[in-house]
């Protein structure tokens, strides 16, 4: 039996975690089991957070996890995967300062075994490249983002072959990620819904979608304004010695300083851009906790979900 995967693509900053969300949401709406990798997913089948040095090893690696995950498919009908396909690879591998034919070679390796399934990948870009990219990062901090990109990465052989452009390096290496990924869209064997998104008309895109797949837009549930308040306070993690704090304001659910916190059902809420969600946990009267159940690199890894405490 062919498996049903959709990609999401495109340069940082495009929306693809956003967009893929809201497709996974879409399909289990409709009644369609999905499941759901982002880029943060922990123990995610294709994503590795641990490089390989060796280009040929990684190429074999990323390779065999693909076969392997297509082979042992999970059991929900549909899968909505983002930045697993173009940008893990390819950002891995030009960090390495590979040759770009072997950097087009591997994705078009990988494209000729997806073609034997049902596969699809959505792709946002840019026509002004730069114009998106220094966006994205005054988004994300502006000079101060691009020091810690630096600080992070500025060993590596890509950055270390321009070390005289310093933290600008990194403007260069997302302008030739785009630049390389723009041109092999137009090369893969597996259909591809190319959109330019500069105008961020996201509405637009979704209702593209959902005609794409046949499905019926069913909108999150709207929740009183007495029972988000009655969510909001602050939640503790004893023996991680970490707290959470849950704000209402305007009229919605905060979460980690600038995370919006989106209604799944009356006492479950998912983040856009992230791979969590969070279930309130009460007793008769009280909220007496919350449940981060979905697995995150950085905010839960059990199977079971890790819990805190409210203590205020």
């Amino acid at each position: 039996m062919k498996k049903n995967l959709i990609l999401i693509e495109g340069i940082p900053g495009s929306g693809k975690s956003t967009f893929a969300r809201f497709l996974a949401n879409q399909f289990e709406r409709d009644g369609i089991p999905c499941g759901l990798y982002l880029e943060t997913t922990y123990d995610h089948p294709i994503i590795e957070f641990t490089g390989h040095e060796n280009n040929e090893l990684f190429l074999e690696a990323y390779y065999d996890r693909w076969s392997k995950f297509l082979d042992h498919f999970p059991k929900e009908e549909v899968v909505v995967m983002e930045s697993a396909f173009l940008q893990s690879p390819m950002v891995h591998l030009l960090h390495k300062e590979a040759e770009r034919e072997l950097i087009k070679s591997l994705v078009h390796k990988v494209s000729d075994r997806l073609s034997k399934e049902h596969c699809n990948l959505i792709y946002f870009y840019q026509k002004d490249a730069p114009t998106a990219i220094n966006k994205m990062i005054e988004q994300r901090g502006g000079r101060e983002y691009l020091l810690r990109k630096h600080k992070e990465y500025k060993d590596e052989p890509y950055f270390r072959n321009r070390q005289e452009q310093g933290p600008e390096s990194h403007i260069s290496f997302f302008l030739e990620y785009a630049e390389i990924a723009n041109e092999i869209v137009h090369e893969l064997n597996i259909p591809v819904e190319i959109t330019e998104n500069s105008s961020a008309d996201y509405e637009t895109y979704q209702k593209q979608a959902l005609e794409n797949f046949d499905l019926k837009y069913v909108p999150d549930p709207v929740l009183e304004t007495s029972l988000l308040r009655k969510y909001s306070g602050l939640y503790h993690h004893q023996e991680m010695g970490f707290k959470i704090s849950v704000e209402f304001i305007n009229d919605g659910l905060w979460i980690f300083g600038n995370k919006r916190l989106r209604p799944k059902d009356t006492d479950q809420f998912y983040l856009d851009d992230i791979c969590v969600t969070v279930r309130f946990i009460t007793d008769q009267t009280d909220v007496t906790g919350l449940l981060i159940t979905e697995k995150d690199w950085y905010a839960n890894r059990n199977d079971e979900g890790t819990v805190f405490e409210r203590i205020s």
